[in-house]
């Protein structure tokens, strides 16, 4: 066993510009569950989607610098696994929300789907092929 053991990534912290309007949009885009740490009602906004949270920071600014892209050293995107029979399903309710998810077929590894939330952070919805038991345990 591995001295760290690490289980999987508890939560993901995020800069938005305004909190309120991300917890609404990842409610109705992503169907996540608004939390509270201890009863206290945030900063940070916490949001829940099975074992992994998203923490929610307001910009210190006003004026909150731009989503760094591919040439910027920062997280590019982060992901949450869906089943391959949710994929289609997905896909058709983010189309009809008015989303323009860009769709990746990586052939028998996997398909993923990717869209920005209101600040651009870029988030992959990700469905591994069942028979790679290896990646989708």
């Amino acid at each position: 066993m591995n001295e760290t053991d690490i289980k999987h990534i508890d939560h993901i912290a995020l800069t938005v510009s305004d909190p309120q309007k991300s917890v609404i949009w990842y409610q109705e885009v992503l169907g996540m569950e608004q939390c509270f740490m201890h009863g206290l009602e945030g900063p940070p906004f916490l949001l829940r989607a099975g074992q992994t949270y998203l923490n929610l920071f307001p910009a210190d600014t006003d004026k909150p610098g731009k989503t760094p892209n591919h040439d910027t050293i920062a997280m590019r995107h982060f992901a949450f696994k869906i089943t391959p029979e949710q994929y289609e399903l997905i896909k058709e309710m983010l189309e009809g929300k008015g989303l323009a998810p860009e769709l990746f077929d990586y052939g028998p590894f996997c398909r993923s789907i990717f869209i920005k939330d209101p600040d651009g952070h870029v988030i992959e919805l990700i469905a591994y092929n069942p028979e790679d038991v290896f990646i989708s345990q």
